[in-house]
């Protein structure tokens, strides 16, 4: 068997047509192609979600290159735990049939763009950012840091959803409303130096961006059976998220 995945690798390494590359490769294959057959504190819960779900299968199936690439360069505890929320993200998306998912849409000489392009049937797309709070410590305020700071990541032409995760989700939708009312109100009130400190020209420039946003979930960063997912929907989105789609998005984040 070490002998078949080592050639399996080999043949892997090589470019192959993309119809070919990968299409039957069975769960242990792609498991030993992701982590070089070595232990990994991620091929634990990888092996699980591949185990049960065909779909999450072939997306990683499709984007292995830049999974392994990302396990690769990953190194330390927090980050780790950053890329597996952001791996989980996926899987949960594709529980839901109306959901299809592109892993980093974006092409790579373009700027750093969302980590996820989202289609729900044939009729809408829309992107999808995932981060992750390290500290529950002045939840609101960092949480509100973490928005600004994401802002640029937005295409214009799309609806986009930030998903963050905490590791204790104490947040109400309440608290998190304000959070949000908080924080136009500050940019409304504060010199040009608050906004630009994020790389906004001015508070125009920031509310041009702003815009872009079409939601904000909060969820844990371990999901938790019963555990909300907190959401907040931009009153200012230029492209809100139809009901349908909303409803799908909030029901693949908030089961396992």
């Amino acid at each position: 068997m070490e002998f078949i995945h080592t050639a399996f690798i080999a043949f892997l390494s090589r470019k192959q047509p993309p119809s070919l590359l990968l299409a039957y490769m069975l769960i242990d294959e792609l498991l030993t192609y992701l982590f070089d057959g070595q232990p990994h504190p991620l091929d634990a819960p990888m092996g699980i979600w591949l185990s049960s779900s065909r779909r999450f299968t072939a997306f990683v199936n499709t984007f292995h290159s830049k999974i392994r690439k990302k396990l690769r360069a990953t190194q330390g505890t927090e980050s780790l735990i950053d890329l597996r929320l952001e791996l989980e993200t996926a899987y949960l998306l594709l529980h839901e049939p109306a959901l299809s998912v592109v892993y980093e849409p974006l092409p790579i000489r373009q700027s750093r763009g969302p980590d996820f392009a989202v289609t729900y049937t044939t009729s809408t797309v829309f992107m999808m950012e995932v981060t992750r709070l390290r500290t529950i410590q002045d939840l609101e305020e960092r949480l509100a840091d973490m928005v600004c700071s994401k802002l640029a990541q937005l295409p214009p032409k799309q609806g986009n959803v930030l998903l963050v995760g905490v590791e204790t989700l104490t947040l109400t939708p309440d608290a998190l409303r304000a959070a949000m009312l908080q924080l136009q109100q500050r940019v409304e009130r504060a010199d040009a130096g608050f906004v630009q400190r994020y790389g906004f020209r001015d508070r125009a420039d920031f509310f041009q961006h702003f815009g872009r946003l079409s939601e904000l979930l909060v969820r844990g960063s371990e999901l938790k059976s019963g555990e909300p997912v907190i959401g907040w929907i931009n009153p200012r989105a230029k492209r809100p998220l139809p009901g349908k789609v909303r409803t799908a998005l909030h029901r693949s984040q908030a089961t396992y």
